[in-house]
């Protein structure tokens, strides 16, 4: 029966995903891509993520994430995963099977408000995170080292898709630390993590790119980005974003490990405030809530409370599911298509082509290669870095086709404004032929 009611939960999680937009964040079809098609991350993609699986030889290109319907598989995947591992980390911390339930439920109500409907790096991270805890958790029940090492293991897997894991990897040793009172017992989680770490360290030294890496994935992140990058939460977002995870936060001590855990990965949020951001936090939030259950379920006059948590979830996921539900595939519509099919017959496939403020996946789905084999995506904190060296690959290796969308915005910014010189050469040396919605479709003068 228990199985059955966790099949259904995960059922219906799913069914609502499949009647919601949808939107895969282009770098996840792009960067793989480009990497398997010989340009070296960090030296010719410029980017600030870890390798994750968008630049290491395994990546979501050849494991067949190359069209927006298998990444809906892939979307609907990480989520039946996670409701099992949660489940069996509930039930495990709960000793109930009705709690972990419960958690299950509440874990079906908030992903997709927390922008479930979309696929980013963040969404993979629950299906690691999750042992991790999990092993942390038995560890501090029976002190066998297999399991702490374990937890550093599934801890270091996520460090490869994000770097500010580092904070909550600190947070974890510092717990395990207080627990054991003791350096040498703890060796076993430093060693689970260092076979990570080393791994990547080996892999960037191998590509040769290990001051590139060091410059994007760090100083850029701590300079450029930091000053230009980050977003600020709008007021509404917030206040909804403290509703979900106050319960959690106030029963702080119930289990001190998973509010390790929820602090820690509320860190993922602090650059950028977008609700996918969220995703990695969330099942450590949903499970501190059932303690928060547990603690107004005591007396009468506490149970009260649970009215307002029931009011205020109806009124927020009322307000969602009217502007979310819908059969729209972010960057993947007839529009995109056309202009694919422009940019096919126009060039072969051994021409470069150069998107220009449009969507940069217009590479991965006309499988050509940007002008000089050098890419980055064209927000403006990149572009004060990488216009030089962007322009440059035009020069030297001009585009044989131009798409172009003069009007592009990020942040409500501009794009041609950052991109001064490529605005000027492309005006001088390109003409327009065709236009398929906002973007212009150009080819050598």
């Amino acid at each position: 029966m228990i199985l059955i009611i966790l099949v259904l939960i995960i059922t219906v999680h799913i069914l609502i995903l499949s009647k919601l937009i949808f939107f895969p964040y282009l770098e996840l079809f792009v960067y793989p891509y480009l990497t398997n098609h010989g340009l070296i991350p960090y030296r010719d993609i410029l980017d600030q993520h870890f390798p994750g699986l968008m630049f290491f030889p395994i990546n979501l290109d050849n494991l067949g994430m190359t069209t927006p319907t298998v990444a809906r598989y892939w979307q609907y995947g990480i989520v039946i995963l996670t409701h099992i591992l949660l489940f069996f980390v509930a039930r495990k911390v709960f000793k109930s099977n009705l709690k972990a339930l419960i958690v299950n439920f509440l874990y079906l109500i908030w992903q997709p408000f927390f922008e479930g409907w979309a696929l980013w790096i963040d969404s993979f991270l629950p299906i690691l995170l999750l042992p991790a805890f999990y092993f942390t958790y038995v560890w501090e029940k029976n002190r066998k080292s297999k399991f702490i090492f374990l937890a550093g293991l599934f801890l270091g897997l996520g460090l490869l898709f994000k770097q500010v894991m580092i904070v909550l990897i600190g947070f974890v040793f510092l717990y395990v630390l207080f627990k054991s009172k003791s350096i040498k017992k703890i060796i076993p989680f430093g060693l689970g993590l260092a076979i990570l770490v080393l791994f990547l360290v080996v892999y960037v030294l191998k590509l040769g790119v290990w001051d590139d890496f060091v410059y994007w994935t760090l100083t850029f992140n701590l300079t450029t980005f930091a000053d230009f990058g980050r977003k600020y939460p709008e007021m509404t977002l917030l206040l909804r974003t403290i509703f979900v995870f106050l319960p959690a936060l106030l029963v702080w001590r119930k289990n001190f490990l998973n509010f390790v855990f929820l602090i820690g990965s509320l860190v993922f949020v602090y650059a950028r405030f977008d609700f996918v951001h969220l995703q990695p936090a969330l099942p450590f939030a949903v499970m501190g809530t059932v303690y928060a259950f547990d603690f107004v379920w005591t007396t009468y006059e506490k149970k009260i409370l649970i009215l307002p948590y029931f009011l205020g979830t109806i009124l927020i996921l009322f307000k969602f599911y009217q502007g979310y539900i819908g059969n729209r595939i972010f960057f993947f519509g007839e529009e995109e298509k056309a202009i694919v099919n422009k940019v096919v017959s126009l060039s072969r496939p051994t021409d470069k082509v150069f998107a220009f403020g449009t969507p940069q996946h217009l590479y991965q789905t006309a499988r050509r290669l940007p002008p000089g084999n050098i890419f980055v995506f064209q927000f403006p904190w990149f572009m004060m870095e990488a216009e030089g060296r962007v322009f440059s690959g035009i020069l030297n290796d001009p585009p044989k086709v131009v798409v172009r969308d003069k009007l592009a915005e990020v942040d409500g910014k501009n794009l041609m404004e950052y991109m001064p010189n490529i605005v000027k050469y492309i005006d001088q040396n390109y003409k327009v032929i065709d236009k398929v919605g906002n973007s212009e479709i150009l080819v050598p003068k």
